[in-house]
């Protein structure tokens, strides 16, 4: 290839980079407006690959100045404008490819904004450069410095791309001496020192403040409580409702597995640590001494963090055999699992699972296994006084668990026939002190007694422990001059949509606590002026409901707010006059009675739940086959002003027993937002006159005119839609 042509690719190449850094430009600018097909985000995936290639060239653009002198004048100019063109290159690849990727959900929109610019800031300096070094509009000297502010911008984008990654911790936590990391004890809570930073390793990078795939946060315990867009994160007491669990136990290969496949996996022992956590119960509090031997809490723990001397491990010798396989075959059932408590021990557990299937036939079957079984698990299973005398059977028992059971102690002096009990758990149960001091004083190896939430006075406790000094009381928690803040109420409702007899529930898990709730928007809860309820919540329409918790001696919760739309009647069809955008479809006119409520929006993802209309007003006819008496219209919409998504201007309702006879019953104006606002749901109520129809119609009415705050006001706003609700 002679001079000349050399030339021509090279001003050729140069005339491609220009116009790919406008590209570039434009695609930033209107990033909102874009929606890349499938098969641009899956060359998106390839931008990790890319980056390291300008990284490496923009790095070797300075060595190559260096060796100026023994190259050569001539030389040294045809190599740097070589590795110049390349760094340009392939900066302006990676940028593109990088914008792809960033149409991905997950990212958080700040961070990717500084990471973009950062990127773009590289591509233009390396074209920028190229030009002027091509031109010889710029000495060698001057290169130097440019290729030198080309690295330091690389590793300001490149520090951006990690923290996106990774997390902003990723570097300093390198940082941090062993020494510091200590391995936990018998003492610790298992989620604190093992749960936890076993989720930091191998989850977070993924699942960050940062980075969110799945609209999933797990950088706190209270963002992982929050769950992400397929729902909470586990299921308490339920492994296999578990969704991180399920995750992990997917085929590597599996789209869905996690970690992803090139991740750090879970190891075996991790995945058993998780399950034995979520099985009994997910606690944040639970010490790892405190967890059953069978479930061998503390040899894994001791296992993952390389320290089983700071963990005692028991070991047991028992005086009898094994049970035969066919005996441990016979007492199996879905609800009641029987296993050895080690690989190497003749010891066996009993656990009992859902109560609506609890057979007390399987209690009386562990016959079969009696002398091998040292502990017995029926906490919240409906056992009752007169079933007692059965658990006389096993002679070896050491570890009772009846919490949360039916008895009330009238026949609990049956126990007194297992003198090898160690632990008893009579947490949540009506037993009193007189029926309990008996069975104290008559079985010698006790050690721990769980008490708490039994009524018992914590005068009689006080005068136990002094008796029996040997003997552990779990009484749970014991107010002191120090007042602490009860946890909120918890919401039954699993569904915001509520029809006819649905009504809000909520409960606690504390006894004498006193929910108090308000349904005026205006107010907040309190535990003087506010409602209270002991018992379901009827509201009569869309209604925003904040409620808190109290009792005695306790600080009042945090509020919890939450949103419910409440229905009457739902429409037998819905027609629409006008037409959606072809790009906010949904499902049509069903999208307005599918009681389904507007989700985000997933970048590469339809969202079918959300109705829009930007260029005609919208409007809707309602067909009852019989007449309704409805007292009002809800309507639901978005504001997202910062999208040029807002409220409709006015709303009007109109009524008759045919399509072709409506009058208007009311119209209304819905609040306008005076600031610009990210992604918003919001729902009017609309009252209606007294009457009984067949047909409604609904029309919403654009605003024309944008608020000084709106940038863009060259394209109409936009309605958008997911329910019309009778009431």
């Amino acid at each position: 290839m002679n001079k000349e042509q050399l030339s021509s690719w090279y001003s050729i190449l140069l005339s491609g980079l220009i116009f790919l850094h406008a590209l570039l430009l434009f695609l930033l600018f209107w990033q909102d407006q874009v929606n890349l097909p499938w098969a641009f985000q899956l060359l998106g995936r390839f931008h990790p690959l890319i980056l390291h290639l300008p990284i490496g060239l923009g790095v070797l653009l300075p060595f190559v100045h260096l060796l100026r002198r023994p190259l050569g004048e001539h030389t040294f100019y045809l190599s740097f404008r070589f590795v110049l063109y390349l760094t340009a290159i392939f900066a302006a690849i990676a940028a593109l490819l990088g914008f792809f990727l960033s149409q991905e959900s997950g990212f958080e929109p700040e961070l990717i904004m500084f990471h973009q610019w950062a990127g773009l800031a590289v591509a233009w300096l390396y074209l920028l450069l190229l030009i002027l070094f091509d031109r010889l509009l710029v000495t060698p000297s001057q290169a130097f410095v440019g290729s030198l502010v080309g690295v330091l911008l690389l590793s300001l984008a490149g520090h951006g791309g990690a923290n996106i990654t990774h997390g902003e911790n990723y570097l300093t936590e390198l940082w941090q001496p062993e020494s510091e990391r200590k391995a936990p004890t018998g003492e610790s809570a298992l989620f604190e020192g093992a749960i936890q930073p076993m989720l930091e390793k191998k989850c977070v990078s993924c699942h960050n403040d940062q980075k969110t795939k799945g609209q999933l946060n797990m950088s706190s315990i209270a963002k992982m409580l929050q769950g992400g867009k397929h729902g909470d994160l586990w299921k308490t007491g339920d492994v296999s409702k578990s969704l991180f669990l399920q995750r992990a136990h997917l085929p590597l290969e599996h789209k869905e597995h996690m970690p992803p496949k090139g991740k750090s996996q879970l190891t075996p022992d991790e995945i058993l640590l998780l399950e034995a956590w979520v099985k009994e119960g997910a606690s944040l509090d639970k010490k790892i001494k405190a967890y059953a031997p069978a479930l061998q809490v503390s040899k894994l723990v001791a296992s993952l963090f390389a320290t089983p001397a700071s963990i005692e491990i028991p070991k047991r010798e028992y005086p009898f055999s094994a049970a035969s396989e066919s005996d441990l075959k016979a007492v199996n059932s879905p609800f009641c699992s029987v296993y050895p408590l080690s690989s190497d021990a003749p010891a066996l557990q009993a656990d009992f699972y859902v109560a609506k299937r609890f057979d007390i036939k399987t209690l009386e079957k562990l016959s079969k296994v009696a002398d091998q079984v040292v502990g017995i698990n029926v906490a919240k299973m409906p056992i009752k006084d007169e079933n007692l005398p059965l658990l006389a059977q096993f002679p070896n028992l050491e570890k009772l668990n009846l919490n949360f059971t039916e008895i009330t102690g009238a026949n609990l002096k049956a126990l007194i026939s297992n003198k090898k009990l160690v632990s008893l758990s009579l947490s949540g149960t009506k037993i009193s002190a007189n029926q309990l001091q008996p069975l104290i004083t008559q079985l010698p190896l006790l050690k721990e007694v769980f008490i708490w939430n039994t009524g018992i006075a914590s005068e009689q406790i006080a005068s136990w422990k002094k008796t029996f000094p040997k003997i552990r009381w779990e009484e749970g928690f014991v107010p002191t001059d120090e007042k602490l803040m009860i946890n909120p109420p918890i919401l039954v409702n699993e569904n915001f949509f509520l029809g006819p007899q649905e009504k809000v529930v909520y409960k606690h898990t504390i006894q004498g606590t006193t929910i108090h709730y308000t349904l005026d928007k205006e107010l907040e809860p309190d535990s003087l002026g506010t409602l209270v309820t002991a018992g379901p919540i009827d509201i009569p329409f869309f209604t925003v409901v904040k409620a808190l918790a109290t009792k005695p001696g306790w600080l009042a919760s945090k509020v919890v707010k939450n949103t419910f739309y409440k229905y009457r009647f739902v429409p037998d069809s819905v027609y629409l006059t006008t037409q959606a955008e072809a790009k906010w479809q949904a499902k049509g006119a069903s999208t307005l009675k599918d009681l389904i409520q507007g989700k985000r929006d997933t970048r590469g993802l339809a969202n079918d739940t959300w109705i829009g209309f930007q260029q005609q007003d919208v409007d809707a006819l309602f067909e009852f086959k019989q007449a309704k008496t409805v007292k009002g219209v809800t309507v639901s919409y978005l504001r997202k002003q910062d999208s040029n998504i807002f409220p409709p201007l006015e709303i009007e309702i109109w009524a008759g027993n045919s399509a072709k006879a409506l009058k208007k019953l009311t119209s209304v104006k819905p609040e306008q937002p005076d600031e610009n606002g990210g992604y918003s749901p919001q729902a009017i109520n609309i009252p209606l006159p007294q009457g009984n129809f067949t047909h409604y119609r609904m029309l919403a009415k654009r605003i024309k005119r944008f608020p000084a705050y709106v940038k863009d006001k060259t394209n109409p706003a936009i309605i958008k839609l997911d329910e019309v609700l009778f009431y």
